[in-house]
């Protein structure tokens, strides 16, 4: 993610933040947030297709288990996951968890040649927990699930490369337009970036191409929202020992330390269910997005299509978040 300062929040960029563990002191925070109670999905309940660079950030764990817990309770109909990036212990450890969470069946894309990172936890999921492990080809999953949904109807929550995004734009365009209603995309820093952000950086070319040409409504989830976010502490406290969610935080940072990295990926879901709300805010009315060639992004006059959020109250959201991740599912 883009970094205004070193001394406030975390780098995020591949080539000065190394993946590692962190050790620090945990605080449980399950139970702050009232939790709805488990309810059908409705007409009206959004559909949403979830694309995450999985395997690398403790976010995208917290991400789809937010989802999944939302889900649960009849707030969303999740109609799939991709993984955007290049590791083949991904797609699996993203349906090990999907199955965890009840939902064996909810597909799971992988692209073809995406950029290739390292996995932090993907392997330990994949290997330890149930899965299918049958991935299908992103953009032909994306193909698939737009075309069995209602027009301007779907949801995109982009929390990684935008790679599959823009795959999909070059093939159907004309599908896109019809089917997505919104598409909320995790990336950049508003309204100007000081340093190259770590989802737009992953594939440039497809971050600029996304930017530039994408249809329909966007909203940004810019690095300086996650920065203050810090979802995770009541992981440890909340799930039991065989749950992959607790796995991830007590790899990453071990039960009993504290996350204060931030938390960027929940963010962009938690806007993509809920919409504008009390602790997150769109704007940039009459602006639009640009991404420079050096990966910096910056906020345009002109266009009225593209908003970006603003974090009004990041410990009231922290504890939303957790109340959905700290969740274990209905089994």
């Amino acid at each position: 993610m883009a970094k205004a300062s070193d001394e406030i929040r975390p780098d995020r960029r591949p080539w000065l933040r190394a993946l590692a563990a962190m050790s620090v002191l945990v605080t449980f925070a399950a139970g702050l947030v009232a939790w709805p109670a488990p309810a059908q999905a409705t007409h009206s309940t959004p559909r949403v297709i979830i694309d995450t660079d999985f395997g690398q950030w403790w976010d995208d764990v917290a991400a789809l288990a937010a989802a999944h817990a939302a889900a649960d309770a009849g707030q969303v109909r999740l109609l799939g996951v991709m993984t955007d990036v290049d590791n083949r212990w991904n797609a699996p450890a993203i349906d090990a968890l999907n199955t965890w969470y009840g939902r064996p069946d909810l597909p799971v894309g992988a692209p073809v040649g995406a950029p290739q990172v390292p996995e932090a936890y993907s392997r330990l999921l994949a290997e330890r927990w149930p899965h299918s492990g049958r991935a299908v080809d992103a953009v032909t999953l994306y193909r698939r699930l737009l075309a069995a949904q209602p027009d301007h109807s779907v949801t995109i929550v982009a929390i990684g490369a935008l790679t599959n995004l823009s795959r999909l734009l070059r093939t159907d365009r004309e599908l896109v337009a019809r089917k997505v209603a919104r598409t909320v995309v995790m990336g950049g820093e508003y309204p100007r970036a000081t340093a190259p952000e770590w989802n737009f950086g992953l594939d440039l070319d497809a971050t600029r191409r996304v930017v530039d040409g994408w249809p329909g409504r966007v909203v940004y989830d810019g690095f300086e929202v996650g920065a203050k976010v810090f979802v995770g502490n009541g992981v440890c406290a909340a799930h039991r020992r065989d749950s992959p969610v607790r796995a991830v935080f007590d790899l990453l940072y071990g039960c009993g330390a504290d996350q204060r990295d931030g938390t960027w990926d929940p963010a962009a879901v938690h806007y993509a269910i809920h919409g504008p709300t009390g602790t997150l805010r769109d704007a940039g009315a009459g602006g639009h997005n640009t991404v420079t060639a050096d990966g910096l992004n910056r906020w345009q006059p002109g266009g009225h299509r593209q908003r970006y959020l603003v974090l009004t109250d990041p410990a009231r959201l922290t504890r939303q978040i957790d109340a959905y991740v700290n969740r274990r599912p209905h089994r």
